[in-house]
């Protein structure tokens, strides 16, 4: 299979370039091991039971045969390897010796921060849409933060607007780009039945109950793009609280939910802190629940709810792999009279605020919640973006502008 560049590496080769290790994580079939080996010399694969016994062996012998950098790839199937390559990093920091990916937040047990200082986290997240092209964005996140609106007036979307629609049913998973949707949603269907039931042995502590966690998976798919309360899903799965409870941080430890905090800011009061639902992929939300293309498109709402939880994965996904420092909430008052489903606190104090609309029609009186954050934030504001599936980008009021997704990601 013909590797797709990711924004990510060339991030990835600048810090390794400075940095004894990397740890590229992800959730499985995010592309980590593709990825990781682009840059590697060498790769340890401990999924393959012979090599994961001899680096159980002996660890720093393993790894230290092989010419740098070297990729060892599952690295959590053989806990005991992170403290050898620490060993081995405390006794030579030069830069670029060691990759190693596994699952999200997989080795609940390891003493991951024992390697602070030492071991450079990275996420990889399912790719944004230009990546699944093989194209590049017309406009980067860094231009848009340096130019504000300026950075998008008048560019055009290379995408259609069904493509740009597309990653609420397709997923940006590398292995499952390209197929049949009836063989995609399949295909998806059962990475969250393994996901479950294989993935979930790895971080839970005792075993459970697969069914009913399923069927909380399926309850919390339910309600991706939306702020809905925590009893409302499970009832839906119909679980207690407490397991409920339990389930949630099962599945945020392997990295299948992506939840949006409440934005705050001191000049705003009456801000809600109830996080937005989204799954790492909006496509798994849609297969799990039969939503195809077609049905979607007589449930409006559905995939209005579907289309923001793409933005926001796709965007964040963008801002992450090159590394800007963007941190992301959701903007809503307590009493509902203004929401932005995405706004980003620059590294620099500014803010920039991201509206979803599925129409391709944007007019100024859709920015009347961007306008009013502008106007209470002052210079802060950078832009305001209300994102469509639309084709040209255009401006609608000072310091903000409609935009198509095509162009950003």
């Amino acid at each position: 299979m013909e590797y797709l560049p990711r924004r990510v590496d060339g991030r990835l080769a600048r810090l390794l370039g400075v940095h004894p290790a990397l740890l590229v994580e992800g959730v499985r079939g995010a592309g980590k091991t593709s990825t990781a080996s682009q840059l590697a010399a060498a790769t340890l694969r401990l999924d393959h039971p012979p090599t994961a016994e001899m680096v159980s062996n002996d660890p720093e012998a393993a790894c230290s045969s092989l010419p740098s950098p070297v990729l060892i790839d599952e690295w959590q199937r053989v806990p005991a390897v992170w403290d050898a390559v620490r060993r081995m990093i405390d006794e030579d920091r030069s830069p670029g010796r060691f990759i190693l990916s596994g699952s999200s937040r997989a080795a609940v047990t390891a003493d991951i921060h024992a390697g602070a200082g030492r071991i450079l986290p990275l996420r990889l997240r399912p790719m944004t849409l230009s990546e699944r092209r093989g194209v590049a964005p017309t406009v980067s996140l860094e231009d848009l933060a340096e130019r504000g609106i300026e950075a998008v007036r008048g560019a055009r979307s290379a995408f259609s607007s069904a493509e740009q629609l597309a990653p609420t049913v397709e997923s940006g998973l590398p292995g499952y780009l390209g197929m049949e949707p009836l063989e995609h949603q399949e295909a998806l269907r059962s990475y969250l039945d393994l996901a479950v039931s294989r993935d979930l042995a790895e971080v839970a502590a005792t075993p459970r109950n697969t069914s009913k966690l399923r069927r909380y998976v399926r309850a919390y798919g339910a309600a991706v793009g939306t702020n809905a309360d925590h009893a409302a899903i499970h009832h839906a799965a119909a679980v207690s609280k407490a397991t409920g409870e339990t389930y949630h941080d099962l599945l945020d430890r392997l990295g299948l939910i992506e939840e949006l905090p409440g934005w705050s800011h001191n000049r705003l009061k009456r801000l809600t802190k109830r996080p937005k639902r989204h799954l790492i992929d909006p496509a798994l939300a849609s297969a799990d629940h039969h939503d195809t293309a077609d049905s979607l498109s007589e449930r409006r709402p559905r995939l209005g709810e579907l289309f923001e939880s793409a933005v926001v994965c796709q965007i964040t996904a963008a801002a992450e792999a090159l590394g800007l420092g963007w941190r992301f909430g959701h903007l809503r008052t307590a009493g509902g009279d203004h929401e932005i489903d995405l706004v980003a606190d620059l590294p620099d104090g500014g803010v920039i605020a991201f509206e979803v609309k599925l129409s391709n029609t944007v007019a100024t009186a859709d920015a009347r919640h961007l306008t009013a954050l502008r106007d209470r934030l002052g210079d802060a504001f950078r832009a305001g973006l209300i994102i469509h599936p639309g084709t040209t980008a255009f401006r609608l009021d000072d310091r903000i502008a409609a935009a198509p997704l095509g162009i950003l990601v």
